[in-house]
């Protein structure tokens, strides 16, 4: 039997004044420090397309909503000094292991992290065919493959240090904090879900409609809280999230805040309400596949 994923946070110095620096050191290696990054980056790419630096803060917008390599390894560069601020947090800070995070023994166990991607991806891929098999007529086919092959070998490798910097702090620095406060695991997961929330409601995608997106996005991050603690592992929700954002190689929208060169490309998106329920059946699935079956996957 694991431990209980609360109980981690009882290793290594825990006191509060530690995760409130931890907190701001980590904001600001992803905010601040990230956000510099990805400028000296994009004055990089202008100066090999000939244009001054000084272009940047006109053209910067248009840049990072194009459906590029470039800007998608622009977007992402952030996300890794976002993972190289919880690294010295929780090791400097805290006298911890950075797997702490994910387990209690400090392992990450990849058959559990592989089932819970393996799982999402084929149910997002059977989305994904309904969706084209339904309405053709809604999706553009944008295959590109000078632009996508060298695309794919990005995504497989910024997208999960995207996705797991995140569900690193939103699911693991974040739950384990709040344990100190609070042993109630619905509280823990829609304080947790509500954080995930709030930087998402930047997103272009908010767009559709605020309300319903806003739900849409505090699911996500329940789902995944409710998985880590259900789990007593972070691997599920490590592997969910990869795999739901490695699906924007394959299909995406227009107004995505992550713009790529897929495979094929939305004209309209549908009803954010629509897809809010999708994502609630589709997560009633997985659940059901790893934790309602008598026979679970180990």
């Amino acid at each position: 039997m694991s431990q209980n994923y609360l109980e981690i946070a009882q290793q290594g110095k825990n006191n509060w004044w530690r995760y409130l620096l931890g907190i701001i050191l980590i904001f600001f290696m992803w905010m601040i420090v990230g956000s510099i990054a990805t400028i000296v980056f994009v004055g990089v790419v202008f100066a090999n397309r000939g244009l001054p630096f000084s272009e940047i803060e006109r053209q910067f917008d248009t840049f990072v909503k194009s459906a590029s390599l470039d800007s998608f390894i622009a977007i992402n560069l952030q996300f890794i000094f976002f993972l190289i601020g919880i690294l010295v947090a929780v090791k400097l800070l805290h006298n911890r292991k950075i797997l702490s995070l994910v387990s209690a023994e400090s392992k990450i166990n990849f058959k559990r992290f592989f089932a819970g991607f393996g799982v999402w991806f084929l149910l997002q891929g059977i989305l994904i065919a309904i969706a084209l098999i339904s309405e053709p007529q809604n999706y553009k086919f944008t295959f590109n493959p000078a632009q996508w092959f060298p695309l794919l070998i990005a995504a497989l490798i910024l997208t999960p240090i995207q996705t797991s910097s995140e569900e690193l702090f939103f699911r693991g620095y974040l739950i384990q904090a709040f344990s100190r406060i609070t042993k109630n695991k619905y509280v823990i997961i829609i304080i947790t879900g509500l954080l995930f929330m709030f930087p998402h409601l930047l997103n272009p995608e908010v767009q559709r409609g605020a309300v319903l997106m806003a739900m849409y996005y505090f699911s996500f991050g329940a789902l995944a809280a409710f998985l880590t603690l259900k789990d007593n592992r972070l691997e599920l929700a490590l592997g969910v999230h990869a795999a739901n954002n490695l699906t924007l190689v394959i299909i995406n929208t227009e107004d995505s805040v992550i713009p790529t060169p897929a495979i094929w490309t939305v004209k309209q998106t549908g009803s954010p309400g629509i897809d809010l329920v999708v994502f609630l059946i589709q997560s009633a699935i997985f659940y059901y596949i790893f934790f309602g079956r008598t026979k679970k996957i180990e």
